[in-house]
């Protein structure tokens, strides 16, 4: 016999108005509740369980994650941020977040026709260490898609991504307005379309500032943590002579060069200043703590779930590119001299 509603939420010992916001797909309910209500309407036989769990799996964004390198691309708080924004825009208009990786170092055509006969609404690709090239297989996709986090010039598609030039430039230009004329770049050496830009802002600031660009201050970096700290250790073995400012590609780099420094005994920033870019939740527990660049992580992830409604909805049909701004976030590793 079909179970009620009402004697659902009994069973669970939920609410009713709980049970009810799950099987009318409500936002505000978490995904373990949301699973658990939906299991329990199956096992027990709620009247309309199937065809309301089947109408809330046909409702589905798939979040496409491409790793190439797997250096940039990881289990961060930057990407968890992201993710958060995306699964809360997803679950607020009614839809269900699939996520899917899809691998640069395995059979691509095979993952891509197993994505094509995926049944989603729409699709967020997370282009941060895709190239144009790799954009390529995803040309010819009927469903509705979005790049998050990287813009290709030469190719006409939908973006949303940070103002890296303008967030390294200010960067930059912070260091250059507390008097700083030799300042290096802690350059990422793993080449993805955001540090390019970000270098592209850092290289701006020095010449407004009519700093010379071909200074011995650029150290390039594994964008990892413990292969960063190394990378940094092997540059100050050999007593290199150091500029009085760092900008870093990411926190990353730049919480790795803050414990480098330390073990060689280089104060920060007395000696040396250091800026970082994403403002990740590391920035606050380094000693000092890291002057960076706030990104909006859970709007990122927000407004790229917006967009691609508006494409779904074929409310608006030209192509655009959505960029942030960033803030700086004044801490305690920047000194002016």
């Amino acid at each position: 016999m079909p179970i009620s509603a009402k004697e659902l939420a009994e069973k669970l010992n939920l609410s009713p108005a709980t049970v009810s916001m799950v099987l009318n797909n409500k936002p505000g309910i978490s995904e373990q509740t949301r699973k658990t209500v939906m299991d329990a309407a199956a096992a027990y036989g709620y009247q309309s369980s199937k065809k309301q769990l089947m109408k809330n799996l046909n409702k589905t964004i798939q979040f496409v994650i491409y790793k190439k390198y797997g250096t940039v691309v990881s289990d961060t708080p930057f990407f968890s941020q992201v993710t958060e924004g995306i699964n809360y825009e997803c679950s607020r208009n009614g839809y269900h977040l699939q996520i899917t990786y899809l691998y640069d170092n395995e059979d691509k055509v095979k993952q891509i026709e197993d994505l094509k006969r995926t049944s989603c609404d729409g699709i967020l690709l997370l282009g941060t260490e895709m190239t144009p090239k790799d954009y390529s297989f995803f040309q010819n996709f009927k469903t509705p898609l979005i790049i998050l986090d990287s813009y290709f010039d030469d190719i006409n598609c939908d973006a949303v991504l940070i103002n890296n030039v303008q967030g390294a430039y200010l960067a930059t230009e912070y260091l250059a307005a507390r008097g700083h004329i030799k300042i290096g770049y802690l350059r990422s050496n793993t080449r993805i379309s955001n540090f390019e830009e970000r270098e592209d802002g850092y290289y701006k600031s020095l010449r407004r500032n009519n700093i010379p660009t071909g200074h011995p201050y650029v150290v390039n970096i594994t964008p990892t943590t413990e292969q960063a700290f190394l990378d940094i250790c092997n540059y100050l073995e050999a007593n290199p002579a150091l500029p009085t400012a760092y900008f870093a590609d990411n926190d990353i780099i730049a919480a790795a060069a803050i414990r480098a420094f330390k073990e060689y005994h280089i104060k920060v920033p007395e000696q040396v200043s250091i800026i970082g870019f994403d403002d990740m939740p590391i920035c606050q527990f380094t000693d000092p703590t890291l002057t960076t660049m706030y990104v909006p992580k859970q709007r990122l992830g927000a407004l790229a779930v917006a967009r691609l409604m508006d494409r779904m909805n074929g409310t608006d049909t030209e192509n655009i590119k959505i960029e942030l701004a960033v803030q700086l976030i004044e801490r305690e590793s920047v000194k002016s001299i």
